[in-house]
């Protein structure tokens, strides 16, 4: 963990030195110094960070030179930025008024102090490692490498089985038919799990199968782990398949590589062979062992276990990946009852575990591993008294078996370790949500981001990814690794949420609190935390209960001025005080998410918080946005969409020019337009009204990538309800298109407001893959300028975005639409579609078009249709698309076909205001 805060300090002050160097007047030699030292020291961190577990004193020197480039990004940093905004002007009496940066008298040799002290720490740090011969022992690696064998030698798996297993019968079955199918190619069969799923065990029951044996002529068995020697491998390999005297061993071992390769090809060819790979982590060691398998004319099969799916697929596109699951409530109570239960003799006894053991069952979360080790200590249990002992005290029984335990040697913690420097910080970061909590992905990469844990990537010929692709790619990497969960996927086939599970979340916050990463809200352990490690830079309060709120209110804010990250969990509110927000000089990310305060306003000091990166007030009952709020110039994500309605939106957005995400409030109102036009790095602007907003004349979002025009208006007509409809702020459409056509790489656009007609189709842009009008009004056919966008592959036309009587959807058009949602166009009477349309079409919602008289005939032909569903249509309409009905034929080639009746959508309009209504449906 250290390696990464170091490495991303070296980047930082490398970006600063590159491209900020005017802001680092008077100190730039020093740190350019600071750098080379900290860049030196990242030698040995990896190293030492994998050996924290071996000795104190290293753990030590980490923990140490951990702060060290904490400090260093800390006072560069500040200084930096201060030059910037006192040469700019923008908040140079902001800063002195509050004096939340730094005292008025720093100076540049005052920060020149500060690092020549950071540079003696490091110097310190040196002499520490000559004086216990770290430096030694690390370059030549003699105790990392006894570390790794007496790793390893606890971690060996063999073939043979040696505990109880349970629900594992299908998954080997599917094995099965991929290993016994005799075809030429699909050599290799994956199974991809997280640390204790069973992936071993299920790979023993595979080799050990009698339909294995009988299949193959031989079999072997070769664990690999995180130390691969090819070459004791290929050897390992040939002694199993050949089984040969010891003479014929001696003469394997004096070959060279490349005969041995010879040798084990042949092999493979002639026989029928299943090789199994146990616990093969990464796509380097595939590489180097697979040239001695054969690709082709073989009947022999190879079986891998892995935690990282990129091993599988590289291995073989074209093979068969099985991913393990976790077992159900059933089959986890089976493994407990044959471990724990079955054999008693007391049946009273055997009842009374019965339910103590279900509730214990609840922690394990259906991973095998955990499972097995709480059965194993409750077997050596014999009364209820000591069940409910552990009962009481399962997290912590579970946490300190050996099987379990979070050392550098045990299972959970051989993912993280593995992990590359770049994604450590990534993964200790999830430790700040609560318990089976669904995370949003943009706001983690978001956070990411904030915390300076992504780095920009530069591709040849100048092209960059974003610091949001990159920051996918990372999550998608501790996806693949099996250490989180994907939750739910985006209409375009993204990571929507993910989470984590409790164990492995359990791992996360153990590691992280003692990296110092991260506390979270219990008063006690944070003052255990800081006597032992000292400054607390990242606080998650998660308020579930009065005793946690009690909790809360205890946390002396003001004694953790290092704080870089402050996210909050809960119903509850937590009272701010006006100079609260002073204290936080180094805040970064600041989460104040469904913060429930009903009286609360937003104190004028947050303009203090001028490193701030990420700030959330989505679903707050915060009720006012500040002018000093333009203070914060460093702000990439900005979300106000709080809950409150007509909330005053001040024109400070012009200032954050480093703004990336702007999500304004659902309604609000301006006293003077709002001035958007020079923030060129925005790719998310959402809840805009062309008639709040100033641009400038000739202006282009070049990098904006999505984009919600429009919102709910507070001023409803009197009949909304009856209409489903809003009054738009403003009459015609020249801004909306105007917007539009300034956005050329536009994926995703959503319209809420009345339109005279659509922008044409060469001001839309050409990427556009998401498209959501409502109350658009349009009274000319969408379909004819919509069918022709190359790439649209979500469309949504809902509430009124079509109030004409015919549409049509004609031959070719729509190329790659893949989802169509027609709702509430109530005039709509006849929709034809086009032998030729929409020829990728796999999911068609019809829902409340009370007037479309039938189904398009043109349904017939697109054979790509995998679900139709009709929401709160007319018995008529319904009974002619069911089953013997006379659009019947039209639709029967679709596999799903789903009605959904209206009460629901009644019960909404009785129970919500209008606007509330809206809110709900999160159209």
């Amino acid at each position: 963990m250290a390696e990464s805060v170091v490495s991303g300090v070296v980047s930082r002050l490398g970006d600063l030195l590159l491209q900020e160097a005017k802001y680092l007047y008077g100190v730039s030699d020093q740190v350019e110094l600071l750098q080379t030292e900290l860049k030196l020291m990242q030698c040995f961190l990896k190293d030492a960070d994998a050996r924290q577990e071996e000795s104190e004193t290293v753990r030590q020197w980490v923990s140490e030179i951990r702060e060290v480039a904490y400090d260093a990004d800390d006072i560069i940093g500040t200084y930096a930025l201060t030059v910037a905004s006192r040469r700019g002007g923008g908040i140079k009496k902001v800063l002195k008024r509050y004096a939340c940066i730094l005292d008025e008298g720093t100076t540049m040799h005052m920060v020149g102090s500060e690092i020549a002290k950071i540079m003696m720490k490091i110097s310190n740090l040196t002499t520490k490692l000559q004086t216990y011969g770290i430096r030694a022992s690390l370059i030549e690696g003699s105790e990392a490498s006894a570390l790794n064998e007496r790793q390893r030698e606890q971690r060996q798996t063999y073939s043979h089985l040696e505990h109880d297993v349970v629900g594992f019968d299908d998954d080997v079955n599917k094995l099965l038919d991929f290993l016994l199918k005799e075809e030429e190619g699909n050599r290799v069969a994956s199974i991809c799990g997280m640390g204790g799923l069973g992936k071993t065990t299920l790979a023993k029951m595979v080799y050990n199968h009698h339909k294995v044996k009988q299949h193959f002529n031989c079999r072997a068995w070769l664990f690999i782990s995180q130390q691969c020697q090819r070459r004791n491998v290929w050897e390992g390999i040939l002694f199993s398949l050949l089984s040969p005297s010891e003479k014929e061993r001696d003469e394997i071992r004096k070959k060279r590589d490349e005969e041995i390769v010879d040798q084990l090809l042949q092999v493979l060819k002639e026989k029928k062979c299943l090789v199994i790979l146990d616990d093969i982590w990464n796509t380097e060691h595939w590489d180097i062992l697979c040239k001695a398998f054969p690709v082709k004319d073989t009947g022999s099969k190879i079986l891998l276990t892995t935690r990282n799916r990129d091993v599988a697929l590289h291995a073989d596109p074209r093979g068969f990946l099985h991913n393990l699951q976790f077992l159900n409530d059933q089959k986890s109570w089976e493994l407990l009852e044959k471990i724990a239960i079955s054999w008693r003799e007391d049946s009273i006894i055997k009842t009374n575990m019965e339910s103590l053991g279900n509730e214990m069952l609840k922690y394990c979360g259906g991973l095998p591993l955990a499972i097995t080790v709480l059965g194993g200590l409750l077997a050596a249990k014999h009364t209820r008294e000591e069940w409910e002992d552990v009962h009481r005290h399962v997290k912590s029984y579970l946490n300190v078996q050996e099987s379990l335990q979070f050392n550098n040697d045990k299972v959970l913690a051989l993912s993280y370790n593995e992990l590359p420097c770049h994604l450590k910080p990534c993964f200790l970061y999830l430790g700040h949500f609560p318990e089976d909590f669904e995370i949003s992905t943009k706001e983690l990469v978001q956070m990411w981001m904030a915390e300076g844990f992504i780095q920009k990537i530069q591709h040849k010929r100048g092209r960059e990814d974003t610091m949001e692709d990159v920051g996918e790619r990372y999550l998608q990497e501790l996806v693949q690794r099996c250490m989180v969960m994907v939750g739910k996927i985006s209409s375009l086939g993204r990571i929507k949420t993910c989470r984590i599970h409790d164990l492995m979340l359990d791992f996360c916050i153990s590691k992280a609190q003692a990296e110092n990463f991260l506390q979270i809200t219990n008063i006690r352990s944070m003052e255990e935390s800081e006597a032992h490690i000292g400054k607390i830079r990242r606080i998650a309060i998660n308020v579930e209960s009065d005793d946690d709120y009690l909790n809360v209110k205890g946390i002396k804010f003001n004694e953790h001025p290092y704080l870089r990250s402050l996210l909050y969990f809960g119903p509850l509110d937590l009272p701010f005080k006006e100079s609260r927000f002073k204290k936080f000089k180094l805040l970064r990310v600041l989460n104040l998410e469904n913060f429930k305060n009903y009286h609360i306003k937003l104190p004028k000091d947050i303009g203090c918080l001028i490193h701030l990166r990420f700030l959330s007030l989505k679903g707050s009952y915060v009720k006012n946005v500040p002018s000093s709020m333009g203070n914060l110039m460093c702000l990439q994500t900005l979300d106000l969409r709080y809950s409150n309605y007509h909330v005053r939106v001040p024109n400070v957005f012009k200032k954050m020019e480093q703004l990336r995400h702007l999500y304004l409030p659902y309604r609000y109102w301006i006293s003077e337009k709002l001035e958007v036009g020079n923030l060129c790095y925005l790719q998310t602007l959402v809840n805009v009204w062309p008639k709040k907003i100033r641009l400038p004349t000739s202006f282009t979002f070049n990098r904006l990538r999505v984009l919600k025009v429009g919102s709910i208006d507070g001023e409803a007509d009197p009949d909304l309800i009856e209409k489903l409809n809003v009054r738009s702020y403003f009459e015609g459409s020249p801004d909306i298109i105007q917007i539009v056509s300034s956005c050329p790489h536009i994926y995703n656009l959503h319209i809420y407001d009345k339109m005279k007609k659509l922008p044409e189709v060469h001001q839309f842009s050409s990427n556009l893959a998401k498209l959501t009008l409502l109350n658009t009004r349009l009274e000319e056919d969408p379909m004819a300028t919509l069918e022709k966008l190359p790439n649209l592959k979500i469309l949504r036309l809902s509430i009124n975005s079509f109030v004409g009587k015919n549409m049509v959807c004609s031959e070719r058009g729509f190329p790659q639409l893949q989802s169509l949602v027609l709702r509430s166009l109530r005039n709509l009477e006849e929709w034809r579609v086009e032998e030729g349309a929409m020829p990728s079409l796999c999911r068609l919602q019809i829902d409340n078009c009370k007037s479309l008289r039938r189904i398009p005939d043109g349904l017939r032909f697109v054979t790509t249709l995998q679900e139709l569903e009709i929401k709160r249509m007319p018995k008529t309409f319904k009974d002619r698309v069911d089953k013997g009905g006379e659009d019947f034929c039209k639709v029967q080639h679709v596999p799903s076909l789903v009605f959904q009746e209206s009460e629901w959508f009644h019960e909404l309009l009785t129970r919500y205001s209008s606007v509330e209504f809206f809110l709900h449906l999160r159209i």
